[in-house]
């Protein structure tokens, strides 16, 4: 074989050889057709020797020509089970690599921001808006509307992504909401309150429809794995949005719809401002002991968000109860309320659902100072910012065998 390459290459080398294949270029084969048909001919060749070889070890084994109908020697039943496996596993890996989600559906990719237009702004208080942002890559309007470009996060459990500031170049984390029935594949949706001062939170708030905003991640915050049972939330502000999050992937994704294995979720939404929570239910006047007796209706007015978590407690029924708390109205979240909730968490649960292992989770989420007073500050490490040690009112209460997750 290596002999014929080098006569093919010192014949199409000489000068008389090139201008003959400039001459009669169709009656002289190609350098490359030479080496094709040479090689056809040693794959026959080698096919042909595996025959005889075949046929000299059949006559010693006492197979012969007049068998050949209905005896097979092991040899060639080797061969056959060897080239269907090798052809089943190329069919599965195909298979596989078929049934990945296409490279161009997907939105982010890191560390790079993602353009996105704001398509729908509400207001729904004097201080914070609802904004729905979508990617502006003209590939993403393909996106089947069956397929959640975000779906490894939403399995995960809560997650967050930066916007940037363009003109303080600066980032910014924020939390999206979950899809709802009219969201498109790859849109994203956020609850953004304008603070004193706040660059970020005043430039997302004066953003108008159709502007362009950048957005880049995933960021994955709190697993959220199989096996959690009880959940108490204390939101304050714009920190109730990982608490839809965490429905989200615990009733939603993870599709738990067993009444013994549905976790049971009690969130306390604290808000400075009736207007916050606009038409939420205003908490139910009960007798010493009590804890969450069922609220008052809600409003025909109530904001977005109120109506939300509503359906979603009626719903789910007894396992999501929300009680709304108003700073003007004088109710306030304090240690004994979030000790009746842990201890409330643990009696709802009857003995045959107790479930074997099961996780109890604490979120603390809101701003800064909020975090701080309830669970301690949070702290920076390998510059990250981490949990940091428990301490506040919940470092207080010695929750033991409560997981305590700051937001």
């Amino acid at each position: 074989m290596q002999h014929t390459r080098l006569a093919a290459w010192k014949y199409l080398s000489h000068p008389s050889a090139k201008r003959s294949c400039q001459l009669w270029g169709a009656c002289i084969p190609s350098y490359s057709l030479i080496f094709n048909n040479q090689r056809q001919l040693s794959l026959h060749q080698s096919s042909k020797e595996l025959r005889n070889r075949d046929k000299k070890l059949d006559q010693a084994e006492g197979i012969t020509n007049s068998d050949a109908g209905s005896k097979v020697s092991p040899r060639r039943i080797g061969r056959i089970l060897l080239l269907g496996s090798l052809i089943g596993v190329g069919a599965i890996s195909y298979n596989s690599i078929q049934s990945d989600p296409p490279r161009e559906h997907a939105i982010f990719e890191k560390p790079r921001f993602t353009g996105f237009d704001v398509v729908d702004k509400e207001h729904t208080s004097s201080t914070a808006i609802l904004i729905t942002a979508r990617p502006s890559n003209p590939n993403s309007s393909n996106t089947p509307p069956s397929f959640d470009p975000y779906k490894k996060s939403w399995e995960q459990g809560t997650w967050s992504v930066e916007f940037k500031q363009p003109q303080l170049q600066i980032a910014r984390s924020y939390t999206p909401l979950p899809p709802v029935n009219d969201t498109e594949s790859g849109d994203l949706r956020f609850y953004i309150r304008k603070e004193h001062k706040g660059e970020m939170s005043n430039y997302l708030y004066n953003l108008p429809v159709g502007a362009r905003i950048e957005i880049r991640g995933p960021y994955p915050e709190i697993d959220l794995p199989q096996g959690v049972t009880d959940v108490v939330y204390l939101a304050g502000g714009t920190g109730i949005a990982p608490a839809f999050q965490v429905i989200h992937t615990l009733f939603e994704v993870q599709g738990r719809s067993d009444e013994g294995s549905m976790p049971n979720i009690r969130i306390i939404w604290a808000n400075r401002r009736r207007e916050d929570c606009v038409g939420a239910p205003k908490p139910a006047k009960r007798s010493w002991g009590t804890f969450l007796n069922k609220p008052n209706a809600i409003e025909q007015h109530a904001g977005t968000l109120v109506k939300e978590l509503e359906d979603l407690r009626k719903k789910y029924g007894d396992h999501i109860s929300v009680e709304y708390l108003v700073d003007e109205e004088c109710s306030f979240l304090d240690e004994k309320k979030v000790l009746q909730l842990t201890q409330l968490s643990s009696r709802d649960r009857s003995e045959s659902q107790q479930l074997v292992g099961g996780k109890k989770l604490l979120f603390v989420s809101g701003p800064e100072g909020f975090v701080r007073y309830f669970a301690g500050p949070k702290a920076w490490e390998g510059g990250r910012e981490v949990q940091g040690e428990l301490g506040g009112v919940i470092g207080q209460l010695k929750l033991g065998d409560w997981q305590v997750c700051k937001l």
